[in-house]
């Protein structure tokens, strides 16, 4: 598994809500670069976005790959 930590805004109409979240990625079998977390962010927006509601939206500001926290 490949640690993230996501940094990311929750926009709407009225207002809009920075938070981030540390989420666990399986890591591909293979790839042909050396760190494919950028699909696993993608992935793990779109599925985040299906939790929204249809006036929200999700915008990925930052991530990065983190180890040793428990």
């Amino acid at each position: 598994m490949n640690k993230l930590y996501i940094s990311f805004v929750i926009q709407s109409e009225q207002n809009h809500i920075h938070d981030f979240e540390i989420v666990e990625l399986a890591k591909p079998k293979f790839g042909i670069y050396a760190d494919n977390s950028s699909q696993g962010v993608i992935e793990w927006m779109e599925m985040k976005q299906t939790q929204l509601p249809q006036n929200e939206k999700i915008v990925i500001l930052n991530y990065f790959n983190i180890s040793n926290i428990e």
